[in-house]
């Protein structure tokens, strides 16, 4: 009974860590645009953010539990160059100030317009501090205090959304629902931080009394299947939410509107509250899973030389000050970032899954660095309009519509490795 009550308890913990700024303002609007191809939308999301999730916290766990045993398989400066990009990106670059910009946006500034947006993204980063200044319990403080106003607050839109369907579901806005939902769900991060929150996933479980390796396996991944079942039902719900009103959405709106605009279709006045409870609430537990799983691994990369406390307020101090940049903006800078770091951590997912079938470590740096190299290549032909020439000729690769133009290169680049590695052994 006790192994069931801490799955759950760390299940949902989990759920709300991965449930954040992201996760709410990208699933609605991707219902309105998808319209009657909506379960299309839920199929291409799911496939770059549930199912990706899962696989990379059974990979982590197979692999050893922690980002390190999982990435040094391609090399130790490769684990710790990616960690520490990983890092910044789900922490104080991009994710973090996230989840301050949309609760303002979102959750104050319709209800109290006189509030600068500094004013608030000092006060929540400054509660967010002091939630995770002692890491001790924040999985239990997690689950048990700020999930369940969380979850009360999603159900309630989406069965509510469920019980007053649009008489008309119109046609979808887009010619490709499922590549434009796959890349979507690039955004969430969520791929990101499931190879990074599987590390606070053991912290909790150690805290819990389950000290073996074998055990922290079984628990890890039975927490995570937890998290994501939760996860998924909120996610179908949120894109059919965005698909049934999305004849109340016009063209342009941007994603915070969007999601304001369904809520107060159905709720009406009471809906901007709504709103704000559900959005502050997703938000800040991902504020404080993010900022301690961050805090403590440049702790252990550091040996301590930078400490927990230290980091903690470094990295609440710099979420504060490009929250303020805005939500459009920030999310603006993150796409091109994320399609370039994102392939490299599917292909690194599914080596470790697969790690008992590969006869020798070469391929990872193989296959890794194919992938790598085709997807720096696309990022930087696509920042300078000098570059088309190239360009075009990384798009004619196959599976590039799809966002998976590093295929060829990354099975290349395998192949390469077993070559090389069977010359140098019949030397």
């Amino acid at each position: 009974m006790k192994k069931l009550k801490d799955i759950v308890v760390i299940g949902v913990a989990l759920f709300a860590m991965f449930f954040g700024a992201g996760n709410l303002i990208f699933p609605p609007q991707l219902g309105v645009v998808s319209g009657d191809s909506w379960l299309q939308a839920i199929l291409g999301f799911f496939t770059t953010d549930v199912s990706l999730s899962i696989l990379a916290i059974i990979a982590i766990a197979k692999s050893g539990g922690t980002f390190n045993s999982f990435a040094s398989k391609v090399g130790p400066r490769f684990s710790i160059i990616m960690g520490i990009i990983i890092m910044l990106i789900i922490g104080p670059l991009l994710a973090l100030p996230r989840t301050g910009a949309v609760s303002y946006e979102m959750g104050i500034l319709p209800i109290f317009p006189g509030i600068p947006q500094y004013i608030f993204t000092l006060i929540y980063f400054g509660i967010s501090l002091l939630f995770v200044i002692n890491p001790k319990g924040i999985i239990d403080k997690i689950a048990l205090y700020l999930t369940p106003v969380l979850l009360v607050a999603l159900v309630s839109i989406i069965v509510k959304n469920i019980l007053m369907p649009d008489t008309i579901m119109p046609a979808a806005r887009l010619t490709n629902v499922y590549t434009y939902a796959f890349l979507e769900g690039y955004q969430t991060l969520d791929g990101l931080a499931a190879v990074i929150f599987a590390g606070i996933i053991l912290m909790g479980l150690k805290e819990k009394g389950y000290t073996d390796t074998s055990s922290q396996i079984k628990m890890t991944i039975k927490s995570g299947l937890v998290a994501f079942s939760i996860i998924g039902f909120v996610y179908g719900g949120l894109i059919y939410l965005g698909a049934n009103g999305a004849s109340s959405i016009p063209e342009g709106m941007t994603r915070t509107e969007t999601f304001m605009t369904l809520v107060d279709r159905m709720f009406g006045q009471y809906g901007v509250w709504m709103v704000a409870i559900t959005v502050i609430f997703a938000c800040f537990t991902t504020t404080v899973g993010l900022t301690t799983t961050v805090a403590e691994y440049f702790s252990e990369l550091t040996n301590n030389k930078l400490s927990y406390r230290f980091n903690v307020i470094t990295i609440t101090l710099i979420s504060f000050l490009l929250a303020n940049l805005g939500v459009e903006q920030i999310v603006f800078f993150s796409g091109p970032i994320l399609n370039m770091i994102y392939p490299a951590i599917l292909v690194l997912i599914v080596l470790n899954l697969f790690d008992k079938y590969i006869p020798f470590k070469e391929i990872y740096s193989g296959v890794v660095g194919g992938t790598l190299c085709f997807s720096i290549l696309m990022f930087i032909c696509q920042s300078f309009d000098s570059l088309s020439g190239a360009k075009n000729f990384l798009m004619s690769f196959p599976m590039t519509s799809y966002e998976m133009g590093w295929l060829i290169p990354a099975l290349l680049g395998g192949l390469l490795a077993s070559v090389s590695y069977k010359i140098k052994a019949a030397r």
